[in-house]
């Protein structure tokens, strides 16, 4: 049998290893966030390549962003999207063999989060 010393013993042993536990779960519960940072607002470009003459949407056209920065392709449809622009002028480059390359300056505000970006590119 236990004695009345071992018992008390294993108690306390016991609410120790359940305060511990408490402690270690709920410490970061009040932890306090020290990022004072402000968050970069971004914008999100979305656009369409067509060909010059024709106006017919262009699949696989590379889209670079600030050279080299940023490059995606168009889908079958043209479309191409950019996510997580940061704010300033860039530069957008449609590139595609066969095709004389298109590039302009796109300007991005801390107000805009979604910018439509149309670009045509001749054959020629």
């Amino acid at each position: 049998m236990f004695s009345l010393q071992q018992i008390k013993e294993n108690t306390m042993k016991n609410i120790f290893a359940i305060l511990i536990v408490l402690v270690l779960t709920t410490s970061n519960a009040f932890a306090t966030n020290d990022n004072t940072e402000t968050p970069v607002a971004t914008t999100t470009i979305t656009g369409q390549v067509l060909d010059k003459i024709t106006g017919e949407a262009l699949a696989g056209v590379k889209i670079i962003l600030d050279e080299n920065d940023s490059e995606v392709y168009t889908d079958f449809d043209g479309n191409f999207t950019i996510s997580e622009i940061s704010t300033g002028t860039h530069s957008i480059k449609a590139d595609l063999i066969s095709y004389q390359s298109q590039q302009q300056n796109i300007e991005v505000t801390s107000v805009t989060s979604n910018l439509k970006v149309e670009i045509e590119i001749d054959n020629n």
